[in-house]
């Protein structure tokens, strides 16, 4: 199981929007992305507005709330200035302009505006699995809520093409769930526009959401990034990496006898990628010499990279082409080619030489209308090219076609299945070898090739800091929401380190020490080594720091996905902390239950806790707390609620000085207040 959402370019699939600002011409000036049509603006302050232009040249900035301020572009041709906002309210119009040209920004709302970022919880689209779907992305209906998605990419320019979007069905299927769900109660409880700039990444870790400079600055990541400013700074490592990587790709062409190809950075890159393969597809190729196996017929069973090639095997990754003949007693109905659970990662799918879908997220499930008068009853070929680019690969559930009243079962009977390409981090290399070859020489073959440096890593130290949040700055939000920390389990105990070092960056960087909230990664199962409990610690200690809240979600893990469907409770516990916090709602419990401090007595120890509510309940026995004397192990201890303590003992501890609860990688919650919020895990002293 995969431990983000989506890899390498993945989270390009997320829509590609359009600039949509009025220009009379184009000209030197420029404004910064964020500004759009559609925008929210942060209501009651100074708004800094940003752009590029020609030096020397007078900008005039012009809203019609009556504000109006000029400033001039500075001899590196660039420009800034603030302009004053008042009462939440709209639409407003926004003119940026100098003497010759001028942007016109329409339906701009002035509201509150916050910064969503993280790994793939946060990225999770409305789109993929999340709980009644369909209902919520049909009632999508909200004119005062707007999304300004920074698109992934490295290369700090993708976000050219982004734009703020309305709350409608269609835009919100793009939209991150967790922001949009926060911003549905927000907008909801307080009446006013909610704007969210979401700038999110699956899979990644917090040191690449770091500045270099503050990286130097803490001990965990002080030693890689000097390392870096040594070399030049990330622009002169990309430029090392390009020159390695060709290197590399030259002595891998000679070994194997044929061509490396550049990995794609952009989704239209993906989708156009030509690995010199295209007769794969065609119904009469002759696929005679390809492996030849029998999908199993068990409904668990399926066709995944791993039941053909070792775990840590040079074949385990890459580009892999499946073909099957399959007849269709009825081939005049309305079909449809579904894989559940989706194909990891990419796939390019064909039905009788014709391409009836491709999928570039390895989390969702492919749904692929087949073209009307394509089936015929009998000598159906289907060929997909699968491309995995690190992790399980294949299918990730069952594949069939199916109509209204049929459903055929694919991943059964006979396939066969052509090793084409490895994927070698920076590359696609593409090969000869043979099955068997593959198979029985993969020691063999690891000596002579040879991996890349990927140039599109977005687990670089600062490099998201660089290309997805710079970006951003110094746009004017009210808070930052945060979900992330899966990707760092393997290194918790330098995360409450690194992760508070992060939100003083941030905020240094911003000039404004504004809320950060952040959610506490879900219980899952990871590995039997993993510790993610002391993750879950760490973030926990990161309260610490002013001015930052913690949603608990103790309660709606899943223990074998790690990314829950309930992406609403996320939402709505980190509207609780906001509406508390910033708005004045005190009626408003923010949190569930946080471990304060321990009273220590003979056989027993009574805990006190933050945010009781209005009372302590248990569920399930309150099971999850253990108990241990000053060394030795933990024992299971029983838990019962003393008014607004807990009380836990063991008849194996008669002198009893820690206590822990719920820790394990997958827990699920027994201690929440009455208000239904869950409390962290935790060990105390």
């Amino acid at each position: 199981m995969k431990a983000h959402f989506m890899k390498i370019l993945t989270g390009l699939v997320l829509s590609v929007f359009s600039f949509s600002a009025c220009q009379k011409e184009v000209s030197p000036l420029s404004v910064a992305p964020l500004f759009s049509n559609h925008m929210v603006l942060q209501q009651q302050t100074e708004v800094p507005v940003w752009g590029q232009g020609e030096p020397g040249t007078k900008i005039n900035i012009s809203a019609s709330w009556n504000a109006k301020v000029t400033t001039q572009v500075n001899p590196e041709g660039k420009w800034e200035a603030v302009i004053q906002t008042p009462k939440f309210g709209g639409p407003h119009q926004l003119k940026v302009y100098d003497s010759n040209h001028e942007f016109v920004f329409e339906d701009v709302m002035l509201g509150e505006v916050w910064l969503t970022s993280g790994q793939s919880n946060m990225e999770w689209p409305m789109y993929a699995r999340i709980k009644n779907q369909k209902e919520e992305i049909k009632n999508a209906n909200y004119p005062e809520i707007r999304m300004f998605t920074v698109p992934r990419n490295l290369n700090e320019t993708n976000i050219n093409d982004a734009a703020w979007k309305v709350t409608t069905p269609d835009n919100a299927k793009q939209f991150s769930a967790v922001g949009y769900f926060f911003a549905r109660k927000m907008n909801q409880t307080l009446n006013i526009p909610i704007g969210i700039v979401n700038t999110s990444w699956g899979g990644t870790r917090v040191e690449a959401w770091t500045s270099l400079e503050k990286l130097t600055q803490m001990t965990p990541s002080k030693e890689e990034a000097l390392k870096i400013q040594s070399q030049g700074g990330l622009d002169a490592l990309r430029e090392n990496e390009e020159q390695f990587n060709t290197e590399i790709n030259k002595a891998n062409e000679k070994y194997l006898g044929a061509t490396a190809y550049s990995l794609p950075e952009s989704i239209a890159e993906w989708e156009a990628l030509d690995l010199n393969d295209s007769d794969y597809q065609n119904p009469n190729f002759d696929d005679s010499t390809w492996t030849v196996f029998d999908a199993g017929s068990d409904s668990d069973d399926v066709i995944a990279f791993e039941n053909f090639f070792d775990m840590g095997s040079l074949a385990e990754d890459g580009v892999v082409w499946l073909r099957k003949t399959f007849d269709v007693e009825n081939p005049s109905l309305d079909f449809k080619f579904i894989v559940n659970g989706g194909i990891d990662d990419f796939d390019y799918t064909y039905l009788n030489g014709v391409e009836i879908g491709k999928g570039f997220s390895c989390c969702t499930t492919r749904s692929y209308t087949i073209p009307k008068g394509l089936l015929k009853k009998e000598g159906n070929v289907l060929a997909i090219r699968i491309i995995d680019t690190g992790g399980e690969g294949g299918f990730r559930g069952s594949a069939f076609i199916e109509s209204e009243n049929d459903k055929i079962p694919l991943d059964q009977g006979s396939w066969r299945l052509k090793h084409h390409a490895f994927f070698l981090g920076a590359s696609i290399q593409a090969h000869k070898l043979n099955f068997e070859t593959l198979t029985q020489k993969d020691e063999e073959i690891k000596t002579q090739v040879k991996s890349g440096r990927s140039l599109s890593d977005p687990n670089q130290y600062s490099i998201l800091f660089e290309t997805m949040l710079k970006p951003v700055i110094p746009f004017k939000i009210k808070g930052a929401l945060w979900y992330q920390g899966e990707s760092n389990v393997g290194n918790y105990q330098d995360y409450k380190t690194l992760f508070s070092g992060m939100i003083t960056d941030w905020r240094a960087k911003w000039g404004v020490d504004f809320p950060f909230y952040f959610v506490q990664i879900a219980p899952y199962e990871y590995t039997p080594k993993a510790s993610s409990q002391s993750l879950r610690e760490a973030q926990r200690k990161t309260l610490e720091l002013d001015k930052t809240g913690m949603a608990i979600t103790m309660d709606i893990g899943e223990e074998k996905d790690i990314h829950p469907a309930n992406k609403q409770d996320v939402g709505l516990r980190l509207a609780r902390l906001a509406l508390h916090n910033d708005y004045g709602q005190n009626e408003i419990v923010p949190s569930g239950p946080l471990y304060q401090s321990q009273k220590i007595a003979e056989g027993f120890i009574d805990l006190s806790f933050d945010y009781v509510g209005s009372g302590l309940m248990g569920k399930n026995n309150l099971s999850g707390f253990e108990i241990a004397a000053s060394e030795g192990p933990f024992f299971p201890a029983k838990a019962i609620v003393k008014g607004s303590q807990i009380r836990v003992s063991s008849p194996k501890v008669k002198n009893p000085v820690r206590v822990r609860y719920g820790w394990k990688n997958y827990f699920e919650a027994t201690l929440f207040n009455k208000e239904g919020l869950p409390a962290s895990s935790f060990q105390t002293p």
